[in-house]
């Protein structure tokens, strides 16, 4: 089991670290056995290639409207098609998640993280939403195996990770929507990845962090077996924002912006109240991985400054 600290590849992040190697010293000094690191539609630092144990791919908010053309909001500039909707139609999806999978080859990865959910855009504020999780994870299953098709033997060149949102998609509160998948995919190479603040978030009645963690608890329990044994993955944080979530459920508010980068930056102050990515102070916590067993822990701490950042991944750390 290897603790990993949480960063990106973008240049933005790195150079608030100082530079590529100056992050790597410095995630290694606070205890990481390596990093996670979120990639995208450019080729990785090669520096990256020893401390990147897992990568996470890029994530489109809605790919579901694109990929079933059912005429829900695509973006129109190309830049913002690839990070709110993968593309325009399924060829271009599947070029573009075909090409985000071989850049973060480069790496050597032993997995890749996909969110394996999906929101429209006018109901990225609420938490009440017109597509079921079945559907969502049909056209995921879809997608991933037309993705997959394109390595030889049509096997991804390393495992597939699905991650669990609060939004439509895979939940991970009960089993159904991994035996979707289990019945659905067409290659082997994958795995799931439990994110445990997404989880409190579908929860909806976090708001204490011990009695959270016991919800948490009973959830994971009530995983069959077969389940369990794909979770090679945490992501470990905490959100307690179930205030914030019934005051949205009792009035739903609406995105005011109508150019695709100014909507998602309207979205964000709303999607981090929701998903707080907190350190966890309470060591009952790590009873969640004892049940688990997972190869990877990912603590994705949230913070204004790399130095809070490590800090915070720290404190979570010392738990164990």
């Amino acid at each position: 089991m290897e603790h990993l600290f949480s960063m990106s590849a973008y240049k933005f992040d790195t150079d608030e670290y100082g530079g590529v190697s100056s992050a790597i010293e410095k995630i290694k000094e606070a205890g990481a056995g390596g990093i996670e690191l979120l990639t995208g539609y450019f080729d990785p630092d090669p520096m990256f290639s020893d401390i990147a144990k897992g990568v996470h791919l890029p994530y489109a908010t809605d790919w579901y409207s694109a990929w079933t053309g059912d005429g829900g909001y695509v973006p129109t500039d190309d830049e913002s098609i690839r990070y709110r909707s993968y593309g325009k139609n399924k060829k271009e999806i599947i070029g573009t998640l075909t090409d985000a999978v071989c850049r973060a080859s480069s790496l050597l990865p032993e997995y890749g993280v996909v969110h394996a959910s999906n929101v429209r855009m006018n109901e990225i504020m609420h938490f009440c939403y017109r597509d079921s999780d079945a559907s969502i994870i049909l056209a995921l299953t879809e997608m991933l195996n037309s993705v997959s098709a394109a390595f030889p033997s049509r096997e991804p060149p390393f495992k597939i990770m699905l991650e669990n949102l609060w939004w439509p998609g895979l939940t991970m509160t009960d089993d159904s929507g991994f035996t979707m998948l289990e019945a659905g995919l067409e290659f082997d190479n994958w795995g799931l990845c439990l994110d445990v603040g997404h989880l409190m978030n579908r929860l909806g009645n976090c708001r204490e962090e011990t009695e959270s963690i016991e919800d948490v608890l009973r959830t994971v329990k009530g995983y069959p077996k077969e389940m369990i044994e794909r979770i090679e993955v945490v992501h470990l944080h905490m959100s307690l924002s179930a205030d914030y979530i019934d005051k949205c459920v009792k009035d739903p508010k609406e995105l005011k912006a109508a150019d695709s980068r100014e909507m998602m930056s309207e979205a964000y102050e709303h999607i981090c109240r929701v998903d707080q990515h907190r350190p966890f102070t309470d060591a009952s916590c790590v009873k969640i991985i004892d049940l688990l067993k997972p190869s990877y822990i990912t603590h994705e701490i949230s913070a204004p400054t790399p130095s809070e950042r490590i800090s915070g991944f720290r404190k979570q750390l010392s738990l164990f």
